[in-house]
Formats: structure tokens, C-alpha cells, sequence
């Protein structure tokens, strides 16, 4: 572990307590829910770790055994946030494949909804995302889970469009998931209104960029 790392970053990169029998994974699982419910709740305020264990109805004590302080427990937060993204996408791979540009447009409308609730329900994590993002040592947690999105984005063009070239769905994909975040944390530092907007103007740009290379009409 590098020495240029602050000391929260270094206790929150250090190993903790593995659940390892279905018990365990009950109270990780109750800490995270404690901890999302007050995240929402405090807004910009971190929640303590006190106050998060005393959510979940568990002791402080308990909490430290699987985690040692609050951000180690917003890092495996904003894991679970990542990790969500591909089955909202892959429900999309699963769908049958739209015959014409309507059709993909209401897919693409489903999707938006699916990604916007979970931008909208976590907003409170941002904060821990784009610190992991900001972070040498973090970013590989998020390149991770990156390049599965890029992959399912890719194999979802591709559903679509079965003779488009892998080389091409790659790059759309980098593309719609750049765009489609980045745009989004934008939003979230605004009002409501602004939000819907900002998601309806990303929706304009994913089609008038993905379209020219599905071949429907």
C-alpha cells in the first residue's frame, strides 16, 4: 500500500472480517441497509458509525467486526451501487429485439427509467463515487465494474443489431456509459426539474448516437 495515501483512505483499504456463514451475511447485509436508509435520510451529512449501528440493532462492537469505520462501510455501498447496473442492463439483452426505431426507442425509455431510479435513489453515494473515481488506489473498484457495463452496453447494440462489429459496439458503449453518468452526476447537483431535463437530453443524444448503426426503420 502506498504511503501517499491519507490515513481514512488506509483504514478504509484495509481487509475486514468476511462474512462467512449465512448469520454474517444477515448483519453485513443489515449494516449496508442501515447505513443507505440514513445516507438518504442526513443528505450531505455521513451517518456514524454509532448511528448506523444503532439502525441496524446492533452493537457498536458488532459493526467493527466487519467494518472499520463508516467510509469502509460507504466504499461497500457504493460496490453494490455499481454492481447493479448490469442487471438493469441485461434485462434489456433479455427483452426481444425491437424490429424498428419505435420499438428501440421505448426500450431505450425503459432503460432510462430502470437507471435513473438508481441515480435517484442513491444520490447521497455520489460523493463516494467520484472520490473513487478521484482515487489511484479506488479507481480500479469502478474500472471493474466499467468494463462490464461497456460489455453488456456492446451486447446489447448488438442484440439489436446482430452484424454490427464488435470494434464498433465497444466504442458506442464507452460512449453511452460516459455520457449517461457523467450527465447524470450533473443533474444530481441540481434541482429535480433540472434532472428530468438533463436525463431527457441524454436520452436525445444515446439515440441520435446508437441509431445510425442499428439498421432500423
Amino acid at each position: 500500500m502506498k504511503r501517499s495515501l491519507d490515513r481514512k483512505t488506509r483504514i478504509a483499504l484495509e481487509p475486514r472480517k468476511q462474512p462467512r456463514q449465512q448469520r454474517s451475511s444477515k448483519v453485513v447485509d443489515r449494516i449496508l441497509d442501515a447505513a443507505l436508509i440514513l445516507t438518504r435520510e442526513q443528505g450531505t451529512r455521513t451517518p456514524t458509525t454509532l448511528a448506523i449501528a444503532q439502525r441496524a440493532g446492533l452493537s457498536v462492537g458488532s459493526v467493527y467486526q466487519y467494518f472499520p469505520n463508516k467510509e469502509a462501510i460507504l466504499l461497500d455501498l457504493a460496490r453494490r451501487w455499481l454492481s447493479s447496473f448490469p442487471q438493469v442492463i441485461q434485462k434489456r439483452i433479455n427483452a426481444p429485439r425491437p424490429t424498428n426505431r419505435e420499438e428501440f426507442r421505448r426500450e431505450v425509455r425503459k432503460l432510462f427509467i430502470d437507471t435513473s431510479r438508481l441515480y435517484l435513489d442513491n444520490a447521497t453515494l455520489m460523493p463516494v463515487i467520484e472520490a473513487i473515481s478521484g482515487n489511484a488506489d479506488l479507481r480500479p473498484i469502478q474500472d471493474e465494474y466499467d468494463k462490464d457495463i461497456i460489455a453488456l452496453y456492446a451486447a446489447w447494440l448488438q442484440h439489436v443489431n446482430p452484424a454490427l462489429e464488435d470494434k464498433v459496439a465497444s466504442r458506442l458503449g464507452v460512449l453511452m456509459m460516459e455520457v449517461g453518468h457523467v450527465c447524470r452526476l450533473v443533474g444530481l447537483k441540481r434541482d429535480r426539474r433540472t434532472y428530468d431535463l438533463i436525463e431527457d437530453d441524454v436520452e436525445a443524444m444515446w439515440l441520435a448516437l446508437v441509431s445510425p448503426h442499428l439498421n432500423l426503420e
